[in-house]
């Protein structure tokens, strides 16, 4: 079920590093059992970043254990890393599941998680479905 799709486009201006459009989408959708799935689509910066973190918000507040599904991000930077780690916080204080799903993500998404060691840190799982399994077999 879809809930919500949102999508930010930021064109930067020249000077910038980079001159393009950067285009990232957002959409929730409910899983089984209690978990909200969000699913991150495209490139996602700063300029995502709001609706990002609006998209965690809502999940973690509706007490709905949160995957984050980025199988589908060409591009993530700091802070979206940033956004990932404050949901995951919110998960663990609300005590609800959390876990970040990462099938076949693009090279520089990968990489990313493996250089800040978060790849490590976080529950990061291979598929969604591994992701959803690891919720429904984790104590309550």
């Amino acid at each position: 079920m879809l809930a919500r799709r949102e999508t930010g486009r930021l064109r930067l201006r020249a000077g910038y590093a980079r001159d393009v459009d950067v285009v990232g989408e957002v959409h929730s959708e409910e899983g089984t059992g209690g978990v909200r799935i969000v699913v991150l689509t495209g490139e996602h910066d700063l300029g995502t970043v709001p609706m990002v973190r609006d998209a965690f918000e809502a999940a973690t507040g509706n007490g709905e254990a949160l995957v984050i599904d980025i199988s589908r991000t060409t591009f993530v930077d700091s802070s979206i890393l940033g956004a990932v780690l404050e949901a995951r916080r919110l998960a663990v204080e609300a005590d609800r599941g959390f876990a970040v799903a990462c099938e076949d993500a693009a090279e520089p998404v990968r990489r990313v998680l493996e250089v800040t060691g978060l790849a490590e840190e976080l529950p990061v799982h291979t598929s969604r479905e591994a992701a959803l399994q690891a919720l429904a077999d984790a104590p309550t």
